[in-house]
């Protein structure tokens, strides 16, 4: 009795896999094999499953230690950085039968992060942090040949904005180390200055053999500009990135030169605000003055950029009144900036009033512009019925009238768009956009050949907005009086166009679309002098190309389309306003060919864009 309670007691090894007939009649197998004890005592098949289960190895003592020893040392390397103990990498550390106890402190971290801050150890003893070395886009250095054509031509580049004062300049131009001095911000206005200093004098006859040449000095000046957006806290950093948006500006990349523009006004609003009162009063003269030039250089252009193509301005209105005032009147020029910088001011509310949609308020910028009109001289004030000289000499003059002209016809272009949705009668304010817009073609027309070709791509958004202007109106009303007349101004932009090309500007493209222009205008008004031809030109059969072109024109431009501005900038540049798609389906109106593969409109010559150049990023 006591032997079979012991022998019940003993333990029997476990059979992890009986056969089949074990398993139905739950009877104890032995699973040996070919036949199990039951299955051979009765004389049956013993058949197995196919996967068998089978015991693993299990885990050995020492195998559960090197792994624990493992994690310590992951631990343990974690926590070296904080501790700032010697590194010690876990192929190197040495193993040890017994556990090694992880440290104290649990890191808490993901397994995938170990690889990430070993990594950055290693990187960390191999390439200690070490400050950024200047960039180096082109070998080309100025010489004295370079410094005396800055000298020849500093006046006329900064005739139209001049963002410092020319003697400082030339004073810091005449110093022994003016080549090689270190810092960065004259690095950024020397060569800007000379690129700028190489188009104003390159003959359009040899226009492409010379570009390259300014295009060197910027990716010099350019190399700078990192440098100057982490250190520049003065105004001198501010005008080396004015000098490179003044370049940028003569090009057809509109958005790099937004963009630069921001930086030198973010940054001379970083350098004023630093100013207290009394380190005001102490700066001398020439900083003051300075400071003015600079303040409204930008600010010029900078409503400029805004009314061109939309953005916001970056100068907010109330700089503008506690700013330091213009430099005095002493010569013609300084005369026409003053102006400009009044003119701004009611640019920018303009701007602002188009932003907010506050159509109703244009009435009395419209006397605003009408008063400050008034106050200019005889001799250089505009004036809408009467023809500008033969000549037009002076390129701010006629920057500042085409700037007036255009400021008109923006307030009755949208005047008209807005008493349009109302309802209302609007013919006063259509004649005055029309009248604009001719008066910026007239006085186009009258520009010297000789005008630098880059000097004379800054103002042609200008006259494109007002071809677009006379276009619209003819085909909204091609039996109007004035359109024969409007038809023939626009063939002499044509000529006038034709004869900047023959001394070797590259306006190919805006010319063949003006001459599209030009066509569909003349299309239309003989086809409302036909007898048999309604009036309306809604009325006009579809199968008549010009009724078709026509109604499709007068319809995009004077009902969806925003600003004839906006158009213009769109087919001149590559900054995206609200007009894009509009003037990519008014190009596809009109048959014209527009590139997407670069981003820039169907206008811009190839030699006025920066990769031409090489000024572009190879993944770009």
């Amino acid at each position: 009795m006591e032997g079979a309670t012991t022998t019940s007691k003993r333990s029997r090894p476990r059979i992890f896999q009986a056969c089949t007939r074990c398993r139905a009649g739950k009877i104890r197998c032995d699973a040996r094999t070919p036949t199990c004890t039951p299955c051979g005592d009765r004389d049956h098949d013993c058949i197995y499953p196919e996967a068998r289960r089978m015991r693993g190895p299990g885990k050995s003592k020492q195998r559960f230690e090197a792994l624990e020893g493992r994690l310590a040392a992951m631990e343990f390397r974690l926590q070296q950085p904080e501790a700032g103990t010697p590194h010690t990498s876990p192929e190197t550390a040495p193993r040890s039968d017994k556990s090694t106890p992880p440290p104290p402190a649990a890191t808490g971290m993901l397994p995938s992060f170990h690889r990430i801050s070993n990594r950055f150890a290693r990187w960390q003893q191999e390439a200690p942090t070490k400050p950024l070395k200047r960039l180096v886009l082109s070998p080309l250095t100025p010489e004295i040949s370079e410094l005396w054509l800055v000298e020849e031509s500093l006046e006329d580049c900064c005739a139209e904005l001049p963002f410092f004062q020319i003697p400082w300049f030339l004073d810091r131009l005449k110093r022994p180390d003016a080549i090689t001095s270190p810092d960065a911000w004259w690095q950024g206005l020397l060569h800007a200055t000379i690129a700028n200093g190489v188009l104003f004098k390159i003959h359009t006859s040899s226009f492409r053999e010379v570009a390259p040449y300014a295009w060197a000095f910027l990716k010099k000046a350019y190399a700078v500009l990192p440098e100057l957006i982490i250190h520049g806290d003065n105004l001198a950093a501010a005008q080396a990135v004015m000098s490179m948006a003044l370049f940028m500006r003569q090009s057809g990349d509109t958005r790099t030169t937004s963009r630069l523009l921001s930086i030198a006004v973010r940054m001379y609003q970083s350098a004023t605000i630093r100013l207290e009162a009394g380190e005001k009063n102490a700066l001398s003269s020439t900083e003051q003055e300075n400071r003015s030039r600079f303040f409204w250089a930008t600010f010029i252009l900078d409503v400029e950029t805004s009314l061109s193509t939309g953005l916001p301005p970056t100068c907010p209105e109330y700089a503008a009144l506690s700013a330091p005032a213009p430099p005095s009147a002493s010569d013609q020029h300084s005369i026409i900036f003053n102006l400009g910088a009044s003119l701004s001011q009611i640019q920018h509310r303009i701007t602002t009033h188009l932003l907010t949609n506050r159509q109703s308020d244009l009435h009395p910028l419209t006397a605003e512009l009408e008063t400050w009109r008034l106050r200019i001289p005889p001799h250089l004030r505009p004036d809408l019925h009467h023809p500008p000289p033969t000549t037009c000499e002076s390129h701010p003059l006629a920057t500042l009238h085409l700037s007036y002209f255009s400021t008109l016809c923006k307030l009755s272009w949208t005047v008209i768009q807005h008493l349009t949705s109302l309802s209302q009668p609007s013919d006063s304010q259509k004649s005055l956009a029309r009248s604009s817009a001719r008066s910026i073609l007239s006085l186009s027309i009258s520009l010297p050949l000789n005008t630098p070709f880059t000097h004379l791509y800054t103002i042609l958004s200008h006259p494109l907005s007002a071809c677009i202007v006379l276009l619209a109106v003819i085909c909204k009303e091609p039996a109007h009086p004035e359109a024969p007349s409007d038809t023939s101004l626009l063939s002499q932009f044509i000529q006038f166009l034709s004869c900047l090309i023959s001394e070797g500007c590259d306006l190919h493209k805006l010319r063949d679309g003006i001459s599209r222009f030009e066509q569909v205008a003349k299309d239309a008004v003989e086809a409302a002098l036909g007898s048999n031809m309604p009036v309306n030109p809604a009325l006009w059969p579809l199968s008549l190309a010009s009724g078709q072109t026509g109604k499709a024109i007068a319809t995009l431009l004077t009902c969806e389309a925003y600003q004839p501005m906006y158009l213009a900038q769109s087919f001149l540049g590559n900054m995206p306003n609200r007009d894009t798609e509009n003037a990519k389906r008014f190009a596809e109106i009109l048959g014209l060919q527009w590139a997407d593969n670069n981003g820039y409109g169907a206008f811009v010559p190839e030699s006025l864009m920066p990769a031409t150049y090489g000024f572009v990023f190879g993944n770009g």
